[in-house]
């Protein structure tokens, strides 16, 4: 139950680049202004699977009709837009009723007010199936005691992919991964990656994070590509990371 949300912007101005932080507590107050104990629940307690918490909510980073790359600002105008998705279509349903409500997206001293939401189609899964990012792809493993970030060319990168998806798989169809299934991921046009390019290093409140928008073709059965479509690929999906749309389907 995927929506795309747009907000227009009456003036060119100046914004950081890292705005995750600013749209995921939008997003938590318009899910509060619609049903107050579901922003509770989610905030504080989310999902419970083998001793972790999971808050089932995934959104894009922001797209703008225009933007001006900066040195350490971006100058943007028209159009500010983004997706949200979750495997409970209550949580993509209160959204839009409590952006409704709010009536304008606040970002520091700017109001923008709420122009369009769009459900987007459904789409069409198979079997193997090209996925785009639409916000950077996250990650993090141990390594001495501390958590780094792996990256695509790293065999550790589609191994915690693997185990996150198949948590997430029971979240969405209250079932276990199927023994004897496999998921297969890799790089889809791999002559073309380039790591230094794919790479970004987000700000999100006082943390670093470093995620990668790469494409991934995926190969799994049909109900587990629905979970990645809408829980999002790796880490802090609830944060900004990790959303993806179908690019295509191979055959």
């Amino acid at each position: 139950m995927r929506v795309e949300v747009k907000f227009h912007l009456a003036k060119e101005i100046l914004l950081p680049y890292d705005l995750s932080y600013y749209i995921s507590g939008y997003i938590y107050r318009c899910i509060k202004q619609a049903a107050p104990e579901l922003s509770e629940w989610l905030h504080n307690t989310g999902l419970k699977y083998k001793g972790r918490r999971y808050k089932p909510f995934v959104f894009s980073r922001c797209n703008f009709a225009s933007r001006v790359n900066l040195d350490s600002v971006m100058k943007v105008k028209g159009t500010l837009s983004f997706q949200i998705d979750s495997i409970m279509p209550e949580i993509v349903h209160r959204f839009v009723e409590g952006a409704w409500a709010n009536g304008h997206l606040d970002l520091f001293e700017f109001k923008f007010p709420l122009q369009e939401t769009c459900f987007l189609p459904p789409v069409s899964f198979s079997e193997t199936m090209v996925y785009k990012a639409l916000s950077p792809i996250v990650i993090p493993i141990q390594k001495n005691n501390q958590i780094v970030f792996s990256h695509p060319l790293d065999s550790r990168f589609y191994d915690s992919m693997r185990n996150s998806l198949k948590n997430w798989y029971y979240l969405r169809w209250q079932e276990e991964f199927p023994e004897g299934e496999e998921i297969h991921i890799q790089l889809y046009r791999p002559e073309k990656f380039q790591l230094g390019k794919a790479a970004v290093l987000t700000r999100f409140k006082d943390k670093n994070i470093k995620g990668y928008l790469v494409p991934l073709e995926v190969e799994a059965p049909v109900k587990m590509q629905q979970v990645i479509y809408e829980a999002g690929i790796g880490s802090y999906g609830s944060q900004g990371f990790g959303m993806v749309e179908a690019l295509k389907e191979v055959k």
